[in-house]
């Protein structure tokens, strides 16, 4: 008689132990992946904000015995109708950048490279190597000032010439921008660097008006821990942090 072998599919106990291996295989290797990209992502936008701190002196060089870096807020210049520069620093490094768009009309849409924008940022979709609009969504980093420039108007742009202290003089960092606002104090802090912590495992990267880019890491996003960091990254309180009362 011939052997007569029986086909037969998973039951049900098996394909429930199949599941958990699975489970368990994927919970180990989760975090191991998510670490992974996580580090692309603070290689990535160290580079960016590394060039964006060389297109900084550059702006500075460029504006010869002024030495200035733009911030959000700085005056606007009437002799470019189409574009208002106080918007964002982001509108004067980009025009140091051949591939940059200027709009026709002040409505228009600037269009600039990713260099503007972090990996991590998951506000915005852009494509590496295409155009993108500049946009308060699309830009990655924020602008600190001290006001150097008019100290009538704490966003200003910074003044270089004569600082003692240019490697603790923060000028840009990750963030969520804000039109014509720059990071000034504790508060403006908390609202735009804060809530991009997870870009990068709770890590911020700032470039220094030196152009040194400094990377600071923090242990949670607590209140007490943003104050910490605000002091680590300000050292000098070149930008005075306000207290409950109002005083400096």
């Amino acid at each position: 008689m011939k052997a007569h072998c029986e086909k037969r599919g998973f039951t049900l106990i098996e394909l429930i132990v199949v599941i958990a291996i699975l489970g368990v295989l994927l919970g180990i290797s989760a975090p191991t992946l998510f670490s992974y990209l996580n580090a692309g992502n603070v290689v990535k936008c160290r580079a960016n904000i590394e060039q964006l701190a060389k297109l900084g002196v550059k702006y500075g060089s460029d504006m010869g015995h002024r030495n200035l870096l733009p911030t959000s807020g700085m005056d606007d210049d009437e002799d470019t109708p189409d574009i208002n520069e106080s918007d964002g620093w982001w509108i004067m490094l980009a025009q140091e950048l051949d591939s940059t768009v200027l709009p026709n009309s002040r409505r228009g849409a600037m269009k600039v490279v990713p260099v503007f924008h972090c990996p991590g940022d998951r506000r915005a979709t852009v494509e590496d190597g295409m155009l993108m609009q500049a946009t308060t969504k699309t830009i990655s980093y924020v602008s600190w000032s001290d006001g150097s420039e008019d100290p009538s108007n704490p966003h200003s742009q910074i003044r270089t010439v004569g600082k003692k202290h240019m490697d603790n003089l923060p000028w840009l960092s990750d963030g969520e921008p804000v039109k014509r606002k720059s990071v000034v104090d504790f508060a403006s802090f908390r609202k735009m660097v804060m809530p991009v912590l997870e870009r990068h495992s709770n890590a911020i990267l700032v470039a220094y008006a030196s152009g040194v880019v400094q990377q600071y890491e923090v242990d949670d996003d607590g209140e007490q821990n943003a104050k910490e960091l605000f002091n680590r990254i300000n050292p000098e309180k070149l930008i005075p942090m306000k207290s409950k009362g109002g005083k400096r």
